[in-house]
């Protein structure tokens, strides 16, 4: 239900997802602009790495290889671009992992705003206007999520890197890719499960961000296991398309992705507060009362 209703909102509000779209290519555009220097410092170094590497996994018995080679390259291509120039290498992982994902937030909270708007009024307010009236939340909940992120990255990159090592070839040809899948579908799940109510509860309680998010946990632990299987078919529609399209598939995907889940935590905030809401110009949705959810919540833990 929650996945279908969020779909709903989706149809319902994509003229608001394609500003968030556009918006999220112009910061794309801002910030390959600013890593031009690194960008023709370390080209060469990428492109001969990744030459001599089955990127691609053509065959179907050679994908869990391809992928072993393209994260195993990756990593050394990394180390190699930081030996060469530093202050470069360094310079492109402050835009990546400090600029962009900075601005980026900072739409997706914009986005929140203009939902929650629609949601409870079918009020509409401009992409610019909502950033502004937003910045006060949004540019620390943003610096927030950012140091949140880096956590959760190094964990994904320790796990995977721990995954790819392994030389035995019936694992690495015939296993890897499941593995993979799983971890990736489950860590980003449960990731995903922590963020939720996030945004939100800051947008609708109108608190500050530490706040918010002991909010948005507790909203979430009022349907969790719904919430985590919904989240799971998210996720591995997402990975299970980007393994079958190729890494090239990335960027359109994560931008559809992002759009997708900022509507998803919406709507399950707002069902798990038991917060009327529309999902159309015509339709109302009406959830279970606050005190319904969590009185059966209690009987279930009781039982």
């Amino acid at each position: 239900m929650m996945f279908v209703n969020s779909l709903k909102l989706f149809g319902s509000n994509w003229s608001k997802t394609l500003k968030f779209v556009l918006y999220y290519i112009f910061v794309l555009g801002v910030c390959f602009a600013m890593l031009l220097p690194s960008f023709f410092e370390f080209k060469d170094l990428f492109v001969s790495n990744f030459q001599t590497t089955s990127a691609l996994g053509v065959m179907a018995e050679n994908y869990g290889q391809g992928i072993q080679n393209v994260i195993l390259t990756t990593i050394t291509t990394i180390m190699a671009a930081f030996s060469q120039n530093l202050g470069l290498a360094i310079y492109a992982i402050i835009v990546l992992f400090l600029i962009l994902p900075f601005l980026v937030n900072i739409g997706k909270y914009t986005f929140c705003e203009m939902l929650y708007s629609y949601m409870t009024s079918k009020t509409k307010i401009g992409f610019f206007s909502a950033m502004i009236k937003s910045l006060k939340k949004s540019i620390p909940f943003s610096l927030c999520r950012i140091v949140y992120n880096w956590l959760f990255l190094a964990i994904i990159g320790g796990v995977v890197y721990a995954l790819v090592l392994p030389t035995n070839e019936f694992f690495v040809k015939y296993c890897l890719v499941f593995v993979l899948y799983a971890v990736l579908v489950i860590l980003f799940a449960l990731n995903k499960i922590i963020l939720l109510g996030w945004t939100p509860a800051s947008i609708v309680f109108d608190v500050n961000v530490f706040s918010a998010f002991k909010k948005g946990i507790k909203a979430v632990k009022r349907h969790f296991w719904a919430i985590f299987g919904t989240t799971v078919l998210y996720f591995g529609l997402f990975w299970l398309l980007t393994f079958l399209l190729g890494a090239y598939s990335l960027i359109p995907m994560v931008v559809l992705m992002m759009a997708l889940l900022s509507i998803y935590n919406m709507t399950v905030f707002f069902m798990s507060q038991g917060m009327r809401f529309y999902i159309n110009d015509n339709k109302i949705l009406t959830p279970k009362k606050l005190e319904e959810v969590d009185n059966i919540n209690k009987t279930a833990f009781i039982l």
